[in-house]
């Protein structure tokens, strides 16, 4: 399970930094057969949640100025695997956390992208920039 063309948006930015996330959760899965395996995924989660981090300000930042209606929902969204990553990120400093991660975050990325960032898209598509926020 990995990136396929069924996740595309549509929407060029959008698709190009959710292939980068699928691009780093391979090189955290590289990480995790490694010689120096702890620092490796430990660094490979660091990188991933800091893409994340960019990637769903950008996202949030389009459905805000497109005044999607379910925008709260899907921050919440964000925040939970947010709180997911960070957590593992910081476990990842004192135990093997590589059984079942990449899998738990291919499937949530997957899950993500094809369910509820396509949900959007319509939306993004017809309504208007919003003035106000």
């Amino acid at each position: 399970m990995g990136w396929t063309d069924n996740l595309l948006t549509g929407i060029h930015e959008i698709d190009q930094q959710h292939q980068v996330l699928f691009d780093v959760v391979a090189r955290l899965e590289q990480a995790v057969t490694s010689d120096d395996k702890w620092s490796a995924v430990h660094f490979a989660l660091v990188e991933l949640n800091s893409f994340v981090n960019v990637h769903f300000a950008v996202e949030e930042a389009l459905m805000r100025l497109h005044g999607y209606p379910d925008l709260e929902a899907h921050i919440a969204a964000h925040r939970a695997f947010s709180v997911d990553l960070l957590e593992i990120k910081q476990r990842s400093i004192r135990e093997d956390v590589s059984a079942g991660m990449t899998n738990m975050l291919k499937e949530w990325l997957v899950g993500h992208i094809g369910v509820v960032d396509k949900q959007y898209v319509p939306h993004l598509r017809t309504a208007p920039v919003a003035t106000r926020f």
